[in-house]
């Protein structure tokens, strides 16, 4: 890829990063961080950057100096293998698994040669040789007549130490001539009418850019027209907008603007202000739109310039867009519950990290026993919830944290919760053929099960049982004469599908006939 040439004072680029980074509930990731410790170097014909690693990151992404990406590395380390004569500008970007970038790193650059020497530009690592840098391009560039000679004049530039000027006649194609030490330099052969001119500042670091042209017209007759470079400007742009395409976790700001007549290309600014603060984001050549894809949390504000060859148009009105990654629905939260027979608690903690929302709500809902389905039993902002209507084993909670982009639910149950044995068990022989087994109450059991031995510590099988809430069975039983049963009792408790709870045993009885 042709690279442009840069110059001027080496401007450190800090794009900020995202929080939040980027996947769906508590999974979402944030972007990486941007690289560090950019550095370049020539190598034979190639130029060789390096960087140091960064943990989260699967893969770096290198642009020039324009944000065009050149190439990918899956290392700390990439060969541009075709770099430009001149300087030449890097960028580098992390990129992780779930496709979130961080910002740039500093800018890096390098002047190669056709000999394959050069000397380093340092990113924000520093890189190479060289300890300054090439000049910036020549402003108030000017030409006019003044009898058969044109004088072209420009503003001196601080750390150049001589200066370049090209010259055309149609204004697209440029000449060099002569160089000078001077701010001005004289033409005292004119051959054309029209004459367009444009100025590089020179140093022991490289040149600056060309200048802004300036514009003279020049008849033999004597007598003409000039003027400097910003006399054709283009107009600012219109229609500027600013559209977040992705997600609210994960941005990805697409800026518009209506294309101007006369302008070869345009550049972006970025602000977190409306009115102040505004620098250079991208610039676009062929299109008229730019990707903003790590934008600001809070209001991200952006403005248009036209440019082309006689400079660039004053700022475009701003458009707004606003990146909250907080104005989103929160997470599951994460529910337990434990307790007795008598009282449960139940708790709750929402995380709001990693991209998940803030809830200002809750609502809790208890699994119906019967039913199987979830009712509501209290709305709240706290974070816990006493449940006094116990029913033994599992009592199960679903708690529902809400804001207002959404809500998502979070499960949790109790340790198991026992059923209480019978107590005051007792089983009396009632005549030759009967035996009458009582014993008390015990809450929330549906029925009772009485099981039978021919010993104390023999194997027990179900003699009795009762699907009621009863204390007593009379029970006709024409035991053998001489003989000694014995008998044990349990409680149990039945949800609708299937699923019982049963107390322990109580200790023997023994009835003799």
């Amino acid at each position: 890829m042709k690279k442009k040439i840069w110059v001027g004072t080496l401007v450190a680029f800090a794009v900020l990063s995202v929080s939040v980074l980027f996947m769906v509930a508590c999974k979402k990731k944030e972007a990486p961080p941007a690289p560090t410790g950019v550095s370049a170097y020539v190598s034979g014909t190639t130029i060789k950057l390096t960087w140091n690693s960064v943990g989260s990151a699967d893969s770096y992404v290198i642009t020039d100096g324009d944000g065009y990406s050149i190439g990918t590395a899956y290392s700390t380390s990439y060969t541009d293998n075709s770099p430009s004569e001149g300087y030449n500008y890097y960028r580098v970007y992390a990129r992780n698994e779930y496709g979130r970038s961080s910002s740039y790193s500093s800018t890096s650059c390098y002047y190669h040669n056709e000999n394959g020497g050069g000397n380093g530009g340092g990113g924000d690592g520093g890189g190479g040789g060289g300890t300054g840098s090439a000049p910036s391009a020549p402003t108030g560039v000017s030409a006019t007549v003044s009898g058969s000679q044109i004088k072209v004049s420009w503003n001196s530039v601080s750390n150049a130490t001589s200066y370049k000027v090209y010259w055309s006649e149609s204004g697209n194609s440029y000449n060099t001539t002569i160089g000078t030490t001077s701010n001005t330099y004289i033409y005292d052969n004119v051959p054309y009418e029209n004459n367009y001119y444009k100025v590089k500042a020179i140093n022991d670091y490289g040149e600056s850019e060309l200048s802004s042209y300036a514009y003279c017209h020049y008849s033999s007759g004597g007598g003409g027209g000039g003027g400097g470079g910003g006399t054709t400007a283009p107009n600012a742009p219109t229609g500027v907008t600013a559209t977040n395409i992705g997600s609210t976790m994960l941005p990805d700001v697409k800026i518009t603007w209506n294309s101007v007549s006369n302008a070869t290309g345009y550049k972006v600014y970025k602000s977190t202000s409306p009115n102040s603060g505004y620098t250079q984001h991208g610039s676009e050549t062929t299109t008229t739109y730019l990707y903003d894809h790590n934008p600001s949390q809070g209001n991200n504000y952006y403005k248009v310039k036209a440019v082309n060859s006689a400079g660039e148009s004053s700022y475009s009105s701003y458009a707004v867009v606003n990146i909250n990654s907080n104005n989103v629905a929160p997470c599951p939260p994460t529910v337990s519950a434990s307790g007795t027979a008598s009282s449960i608690s139940v708790s709750w903690t929402s995380s709001t990290s990693n991209g998940c929302g803030r809830p200002t709500s809750y609502k809790v809902y208890k699994r119906n026993p019967t039913s199987g389905s979830y009712e509501l039993r209290t709305t709240t902002t706290s974070t816990s919830y006493r449940d006094t209507d116990v029913h033994p084993g599992y009592n199960r909670y679903a708690v529902e944290a809400i804001n207002d982009y959404g809500s998502d639910e979070g499960y949790g149950y109790s340790s198991e919760i026992p059923l209480s044995k019978p107590s005051s068990f007792s089983a009396q022989k009632s005549g030759n053929d009967r035996i009458i087994f009582s014993w008390s109450k015990v809450n929330q059991a549906t029925g009772y099960d009485i099981f039978m031995s021919t010993s104390a510590y023999g194997t027990y099988t179900t003699f009795q049982g009762t699907t009621d809430n009863v204390t007593s069975l009379n029970v006709y039983y024409p035991g053998e004469s001489g003989h000694t049963y014995y008998f044990k009792i349990r409680a149990y408790w039945r949800e609708s599908y299937g699923t019982y709870i049963f107390s322990d045993f109580t200790t023997y009885k023994s009835v003799t006939f």
